[in-house]
């Protein structure tokens, strides 16, 4: 049964956390692809934070052997990095465990790490794994795929559902967009990662019931 798992890791916890450091208003997001090999690191955004502080702060980085800007702009940036394998952490877990990455979105105050897993045991062999290597780890949410989407027409959670509709409807997606993020956060008493975060995995589940839904439909039937 397919597991999906809701982690909070304290900042100081993972390499990318030490941005915060230097750029305390930062976000990092980390791109869903995870490499086969331990040579890499996923590609990831960061925003709010200008690109020549960005890299000074990743290039000090032990756990990094390089990083690459790949873009940058309206105060956003794309980079990748290569991944030191001597260091061990959250990301060689991930790949040990062989966790599909939903999403990881980072803050100056935690990271929020969501996994699919095929069932309970590659999340208890991920918890295990970070507490070997003294690796603090809060388990906030766990439950079957099957529960995730049985409680949203869309695979949806309230909150989800929630924030996608707030944006809608105040028109940020409208363009030119009428609102922001902050705006849309404030109006729920949120942050704005938290914001962001909410909109960010309604996306996921939107598509992947939706149109990745019918895709792999079509695919099925044409088999």
């Amino acid at each position: 049964m397919a597991i999906i798992a809701e982690f909070i890791i304290p900042v100081e916890s993972f390499p990318l956390g030490r941005v915060f450091d230097d750029l305390p208003t930062a976000t990092v997001e980390i791109e869903r692809v995870i490499p086969t090999d331990q040579g890499q690191l996923p590609y990831f955004w960061i925003a709010d934070a200008p690109d020549d502080t960005i890299q000074d702060v990743l290039t000090t980085e032990a756990a990094f052997e390089s990083v690459t800007r790949i873009d940058y702009y309206e105060n956003q940036g794309l980079y990748r990095a290569q991944w030191n394998p001597e260091v061990k952490g959250v990301l060689t877990a991930i790949l040990d465990k062989d966790l599909t990455l939903l999403s990881a979105i980072g803050t100056n105050k935690q990271w929020t790490f969501e996994f699919r897993a095929e069932d309970s045991d590659q999340i208890s062999a991920f918890q295990q794994y970070c507490a070997d290597h003294e690796i603090n780890t809060q388990l906030t949410r766990l439950q079957s795929l099957a529960e995730l989407q049985a409680g949203d027409e869309y695979g949806l959670t309230a909150n989800q559902h929630e924030a996608l509709l707030l944006a809608f409807n105040e028109g940020y997606y409208n363009q030119p967009r009428e609102t922001d993020l902050q705006t849309l956060a404030d109006q729920l008493g949120i942050s704005r990662p938290s914001f962001a975060d909410r909109l960010h995995r309604g996306y996921h589940n939107l598509l992947r019931s939706t149109i990745a839904h019918r895709d792999t439909t079509a695919n099925d039937s044409d088999d």
